[in-house]
């Protein structure tokens, strides 16, 4: 008699949690017609159809949705044990794959990985600098065990992780050096015009999450006549661009600090935009597995405790505009 494997546990458990087959096939890797025949295979051992196909996307079924129960139990356990036993069999204490945002984890990780590895010495760290979508692909392809993300970013995405609250991150405005707004009111009466050209001139960090559209709103809301300089893809290439004097820019506090100063020559102003939420995303099973449990209250611990720069006030411009907004 045919049984279930841990690597077809493993591999329904990433389908049932990814947005189509296609995306799921992409975080395994392996091709879509390869996943569809592990599927088919699956399903031929159990007797039981688990998913509803339809097109590129799919529903579980009622078996399906049993499976993804049981298999979220098997697979907390068989984790836990594959963690305790690797001790016994190498004499190593294991490893936590970590992934993220490259401030975030030079902010956070450093601190919580020496905590950890004083409780548990011989513990291996592999860490990758990523964006949110490879993040949650590594996640699903259980190629990482934690990732620290923006809370933000995961919004409006089907996903199955805990979400481990970690530590607030105000959003500044970054501005050359030379730019001095303490006092403006006016910025088109107030400043000469190459300064006038350098507040217009924005420099935007996009990876298409509703917090892009919440700054270029924000953007069009304070500075109407704005222009876009640059687009880029790290917040740490957005504040070389504004320490070469090529434009402003809006960037988390974490990314524009590294312990007790800035990380560029720059001034940061506050901008009024929501604070940024780190969370440790994790497979739901993994608070309560050690050495995972250990790690991530050190994190949290670490989060909690951060001590930020603290910006410049608001420039009375940018309170104007604010307050003329929500009227």
């Amino acid at each position: 008699m045919s049984r279930i494997t841990l690597s077809q546990l493993r591999t329904f458990w990433a389908v049932a949690h990814s947005p189509s087959l296609t995306r799921a096939a992409k975080q395994l890797g392996v091709t879509q017609p390869s996943l569809s025949q592990q599927l088919a295979k699956l399903e031929a051992t159990l007797g039981a159809r688990l998913l509803e196909r339809s097109g590129g996307t799919f529903r579980l079924t009622e078996a399906g949705s049993f499976l993804l129960s049981r298999a979220e139990t098997i697979l907390a356990e068989v984790a836990e044990a594959e963690v305790s036993l690797s001790e016994f069999a190498t004499g190593q204490r294991g490893r936590i794959s970590v992934g993220g945002l490259n401030s975030v984890a030079r902010a956070l990780v450093p601190e919580a990985w020496a905590r950890t590895r004083a409780a548990i010495p011989g513990l291996e760290l592999d860490l990758h600098e990523l964006s949110p979508r490879e993040a949650l692909d590594q996640l699903y392809g259980r190629n990482l065990h934690v990732a620290l993300l923006s809370a933000e970013s995961l919004a409006g995405q089907r996903h199955s992780f805990t979400l481990l609250p970690v530590a607030a991150d105000p959003q500044v405005l970054a501005v050359p050096e030379r730019l001095d707004l303490a006092r403006i009111t006016a910025p088109e009466r107030e400043l000469d015009e190459d300064a006038q050209a350098l507040l217009n001139r924005c420099i935007l960090f996009n990876f298409g999450t509703p917090h892009t559209q919440r700054v270029e709103a924000w953007w069009r809301r304070v500075l109407p006549r704005h222009q876009v300089a640059a687009q880029c893809r790290t917040y740490d290439t957005a504040l070389a661009l504004v320490e070469a004097g090529l434009g402003v820019a809006l960037v988390p506090l974490l990314t524009a600090q590294h312990g007790d100063r800035l990380t560029a020559r720059v001034r940061i102003y506050e901008s009024g935009l929501p604070t940024r939420q780190i969370v440790a995303v994790v497979p739901a099973h993994y608070p309560r597995v050690r050495p995972y449990d250990l790690f991530l209250r050190e994190l949290q611990a670490v989060g909690q405790a951060l001590r930020l720069q603290q910006p410049l006030p608001m420039p009375p411009f940018l309170r104007a505009a604010e307050a003329r907004a929500a009227e």
